[in-house]
Order: structure tokens, then C-alpha cells, then sequence
């Protein structure tokens, strides 16, 4: 049995209640604010719930390029994890989110694999995961950022 290629695992702590960041990390309207290449998810039946086996087409840009990826939630306990799976040409994608709660606010740790299609996009996945880090690294900074200000503006929307 072919075992998936690791190509980046991240752990960080948002200080941020552990609904929150899940709901950053994991609805639409919230990922197409820090992540840049996220232009949007359309859905097979017009409704983005969050459940298990939820399939859709993740559409993204890179550079000039827009390219459409099926998708699909292979598991969600919210507020604590959520899997996506994407299929392309490449190969099978696999995205893992865990949250934790902790004293200073929500661990996360998120891991990417990548199964190849193929032996070269095995080696093609080896050999470049570091410039596949490079675009992650970005996106989960932006994360962060998002995250803790959209928290700490939250209160004072709801007071006016």
C-alpha cells in the first residue's frame, strides 16, 4: 500500500477562543479572508454545512492561473478537528486541522500529505516540498493574523 508523502506539518497557538478560530479555519466566509488564493468553494447541493462527506469544487488561483480541485470533508468535529481531502491530476491531498483548547487559547496543528498519482509526482513532491511549504507558510501567518484581530474586533461589533 502506497504511503502519502508528508509535505508540511504546522503548530501554532491562536490566542483565540477554540470556536473561533475552527470557524476561521473552516467556513467559507472567514478562509477566503486570509487565504489568497481562495477565490471560493462551490458546492454540490448549494449548501456549505460542515459535515462529513460534504463534497465540492475548491476554486483557487495561483499566480494567473485558476484551477478547480474536487474536494471533500472526509471528517469534522467542531470544534476540534476537520479533514479535507482534494483529488487532482497530482494526486490525492489530504489537509488535517486539530484544535485544542489551552491555558493562552486554541492550539492548532494542521498537516498536509499528499498520496502521488504517480512515481514522478512522488518525486516531484519530495523534491519541491519545500517550495510547497513556502505558499503554506504565508497562508497559516495570515491565519494567525486573521484570527486573533477578527477576535478581538468581535466584541466591540456586537456592543454597538
Amino acid at each position: 500500500m502506497k504511503q502519502p508523502t508528508e509535505i508540511a506539518t504546522y503548530q501554532m497557538t491562536i490566542q483565540a477562543p477554540i470556536d473561533h478560530v475552527f470557524a476561521c479555519l473552516a467556513e467559507d466566509e472567514h478562509i477566503t479572508k486570509w487565504n489568497d488564493h481562495l477565490i471560493e468553494n462551490i458546492y454540490e447541493d448549494n449548501d456549505n454545512a460542515l459535515v462529513e462527506g460534504k463534497r465540492f469544487v475548491s476554486v483557487q488561483q495561483f499566480e494567473n492561473k485558476e484551477i478547480r480541485v474536487d474536494s471533500m470533508l472526509t471528517h469534522v468535529n467542531r470544534p476540534y478537528a476537520c479533514e479535507v481531502q482534494a483529488v487532482t491530476n497530482q494526486g490525492v491531498s489530504t489537509t488535517s486541522y486539530v484544535l485544542e483548547e489551552t491555558e493562552g487559547g486554541t492550539s492548532v496543528t494542521v498537516r498536509i500529505t499528499l498520496l502521488p498519482s504517480s512515481w514522478f509526482y512522488r518525486l516531484y513532491a519530495k523534491g519541491f516540498a519545500w517550495a510547497i511549504r513556502l505558499i503554506y507558510d504565508e497562508q497559516f501567518k495570515q491565519f494567525r493574523i486573521y484570527t486573533e484581530a477578527s477576535q478581538q474586533a468581535a466584541p466591540a461589533d456586537e456592543a454597538e
